[in-house]
């Protein structure tokens, strides 16, 4: 076999107070990744539906970051055309950059036979993040591999647990970043009080999901201290936003992952009046693409050809 065809689905990561340990996969939307094994010893990296600029210098591209990566820990040299196939917008909180580099890994562990374990590909295609973030942190590229809800128990050394999903419906306003990333002006000074709350709200998270409610869900990731000051400020009409979907009786809404997106839960019936209100209210934002609606899913990668 030298041809492989990877789903990857679009992820929300940090999920409230989670910042860089929490992450979980949708239904949809989702990029494709194909494979293909040559004998040039040339790794290459075409995108397909790529209006964006995505880079495809190995280097600057994580699919292409984290495949060097593997390459390297394995001490091998091999040939391959990776095409990255977009059905999402890159750079607004949807984990797209990770879904790349975790099914590169993926297709790669299949097609080369590595047998490696899921840890060990999280920690590989984390290497990716670093392309686009800046940092090789490991929620997005778990929830793409593993599907669920997914906890980071350790970085050093990466140990990633999957909890099984609650369907929950989420509305997901598409905003890609206006800049690369608002990383690096987050700062974790946030004080002894509001630092008891992040944790907290953790527990409470995890207390929902094995409880299946959504409704303390949607409460528990309504409050960030660490992220959301910095990026809901780089967000134009985030606030207004965010507090006209909680009044709708949404249970919670929040930045997803690293900005600029914005993701609700609700019940099935206000799914509808949420979506309107994004639209509306970020309708004039010049980085906003459009509304998901979707739900939470427990399906990872898939191959599919």
């Amino acid at each position: 076999m030298n041809r492989i065809l990877i789903k990857s689905p679009a992820t929300s990561a940090n999920v409230g107070p989670g910042y860089d340990i929490f992450a979980m996969a949708l239904k949809h939307p989702h990029d494709e990744i194909e494979i293909i094994l040559d004998h040039s010893g040339l790794v290459k990296i075409e995108i397909i539906n790529d209006d964006q600029n995505i880079p495809t210098t190995l280097n600057d591209n994580t699919a292409g970051l984290a495949v060097l990566e593997l390459l390297k820990r394995q001490q091998l040299k091999q040939g391959m055309t990776i095409r990255i196939i977009k059905q999402m917008k890159s750079g607004g909180g949807m984990g797209t950059t990770g879904a790349s580099a975790a099914a590169a890994v993926f297709g790669l562990d299949k097609l080369l036979k590595l047998n490696l374990s899921m840890n060990e590909m999280i920690d590989i295609a984390r290497m990716g993040e670093v392309a686009s973030g800046g940092s090789p942190h490991a929620d997005n590229v778990a929830a793409s591999l593993l599907g669920g809800f997914i906890l980071v128990k350790s970085y050093h050394p990466i140990d990633v647990l999957k909890l099984e999903m609650p369907e929950f419906p989420v509305v997901l306003a598409a905003i890609r970043k206006s800049q690369r990333t608002t990383r690096g002006f987050i700062t974790y000074e946030i004080g002894q009080e509001k630092l008891k709350e992040q944790m907290a709200r953790c527990s409470r998270i995890i207390h929902a999901i094995h409880t299946k409610d959504i409704q303390e869900f949607g409460s528990a990731f309504s409050v960030d201290h660490i992220a959301e000051p910095v990026r809901g400020a780089s967000i134009p009409e985030y606030q207004s936003v965010k507090k006209q979907v909680i009044g709708s009786g949404a249970f919670g809404c929040q930045i997803s992952g690293g900005g600029s997106s914005v993701i609700a839960v609700c019940d099935p019936e206000k799914v509808d009046e949420v979506a309107y209100i994004m639209e509306q209210g970020f309708a004039n934002n010049p980085y906003f693409v459009k509304v998901y609606k979707t739900t939470t899913s427990n399906q990872g990668v898939q191959v599919i050809g």
